[in-house]
């Protein structure tokens, strides 16, 4: 069996026993105090994937994959804790909704129209460049988990798609790789100004 044909083996497992697994993990989270995050999970059957077709895996049954996606998640978990931008996160403040508030309270009434009116722009230019750079149905997908709220299983079965969990990290790796707050933040002051002016 080739390292494609064996990585393919594991992403229909993990599509099998996505709920089990997820719920396993969580527990894991629970029971070790730490925090879960369901871009580590899906990252880390990401990465395996990748993994097993560069380099194989030695043991290619379920209970190895199960193995060896436990030991992964455990280590990008740790991992995680060890970069700069969470090392002294304190995990009982939502510091981003607080500095929010605090920053609401702070502003003019003519201010507070122009920071909801970026926060929509942003959402729009950011699902204009998704449907510029992604198929229809892949757009479709990423408005629903985005507006909807459904869960990846609720979505495979509304849409009757396949790998929604795949197709919509792929398309918030690219946002983050060639969308910048700097790029959403230009254009918009450029339209504003324009509204401004007209």
């Amino acid at each position: 069996m080739t390292n494609q044909q064996i990585a393919d083996n594991f992403l229909k497992w993990v599509n099998n026993n996505y709920e089990r697994l997820q719920l396993h993990h969580r527990k894991y989270c629970l029971n070790t105090n730490q925090e879960w995050d369901d871009d580590i999970f899906a990252n880390t059957y990401l990465k395996i994937y990748d993994k097993i077709v560069k380099d194989g895996i030695n043991d290619c049954s379920e209970k190895g994959f199960e193995n060896y996606f436990f030991i992964s998640f455990k280590q990008n978990l740790r991992r995680e804790k060890q970069y700069s931008r969470n090392a002294k996160r304190d995990s009982n403040a939502n510091l981003p909704m607080l500095q929010e508030v605090y920053k609401n309270s702070q502003l003019t009434e003519q201010e507070k129209l122009k920071s909801d009116l970026l926060k929509d722009y942003a959402t729009i230019y950011i699902l204009t460049k998704v449907e510029e750079n992604f198929s229809p149905a892949d757009n479709r997908i990423f408005k629903m988990k985005l507006f909807d709220k459904l869960t990846y299983k609720q979505l495979t079965e509304k849409t009757g798609e396949k790998a929604v969990r795949q197709r919509i990290v792929n398309i918030k790796n690219w946002l983050k790789e060639n969308v910048t707050k700097d790029e959403i933040n230009k254009a918009f002051n450029e339209d504003y100004s324009n509204l401004i002016t007209d």
